[in-house]
């Protein structure tokens, strides 16, 4: 409410686009609307929520179904998406290093990116085994609680941003407790380490990277098929994964690792 209070005092606020981009906005909870639905939620008559709608139709950012009538997201959001992400430094610089480890390695590897309350895989590079069993894409979206590929961004976000998730979750009791020990563990030990959290059958071990102001703005996660006969592969990929990441964060120009004793 404070927010809609500035803009309204802000004169070089324009209404017109900030309706328009709220629109957007709603699609990032559903997949599509009607016209109705639009309307009731940017609070305004039918006629301007049209009027914005078919404005955002024409120039490709929003797309409407023949039959159902229903509105979706169109190409021109997801160009913007596409574009915005391959201008990333992280993924810019990560790209080629991850491909170099996974020749050596044949470990799979996965680079996530926060996007608002959630996380966004921008790249990855996954062996035969663990390509059949993975759930986790480019350009997919993920809670950031659940696999190490996303909660290694939470386990090392800001207290005052985890807190706020947290309690956003709406977790109780030992749920919350448990997930809390689980991310004051993974800032302890510098990675996050999970086992058939958001795939079956996998396990994978994040490692937070950041940028020359030493500011988290990506994770790295490395992993495999969880083979109980073999525990001395997670031991390899925590190794090898650190190394990764320690890469990655000089290439960014980040000191971070250099502050860490393990």
């Amino acid at each position: 409410m404070k927010a809609d209070l500035n803009k309204r005092d802000d004169a070089s606020y324009l209404q017109t686009v900030g309706r328009a981009l709220s629109i957007l906005e709603m699609f990032r909870q559903e997949n599509t609307l009607s016209l109705p639905a639009i309307a009731s939620g940017l609070g305004v008559g039918k006629t301007i929520a049209y009027r914005l709608v078919h404005t955002l139709t024409a120039e490709g950012f929003l797309i409407q179904d023949p039959l159902t009538k229903q509105y979706s997201l169109g190409e021109q959001v997801l160009l913007l998406g596409f574009c915005a992400v391959q201008k990333q430094d992280v993924k810019r610089i990560a790209h080629d290093l991850l491909w170099n480890f996974h020749e050596r390695t044949k470990i799979s590897t996965y680079l996530t990116i926060p996007c608002g309350n959630q996380s966004l895989c921008v790249d990855r590079v996954v062996s035969d085994s663990t390509g059949r069993l993975s759930t986790v894409f480019v350009g997919g979206v993920y809670p950031l609680f659940r696999g190490a590929s996303n909660r290694v961004l939470l386990a090392f976000a800001s207290p005052r941003f985890q807190s706020s998730y947290l309690h956003g979750l709406g977790l109780q009791g030992e749920e919350r407790a448990r997930l809390e020990e689980d991310l004051k563990r993974a800032r302890a030990c510098g990675y996050d380490l999970t086992r058939n959290r958001l795939t079956e059958g996998l396990f994978a071990v994040g490692f937070p990277i950041y940028n020359s102001d030493n500011q988290l703005v990506a994770g790295l996660s490395v992993g495999g098929v969880d083979d109980s006969d073999r525990p001395d592969v997670v031991d390899q990929c925590v190794q090898q994964g650190r190394q990764l990441a320690v890469e990655i964060n000089n290439q960014m120009g980040s000191n971070y690792y250099s502050k860490l004793s393990y």
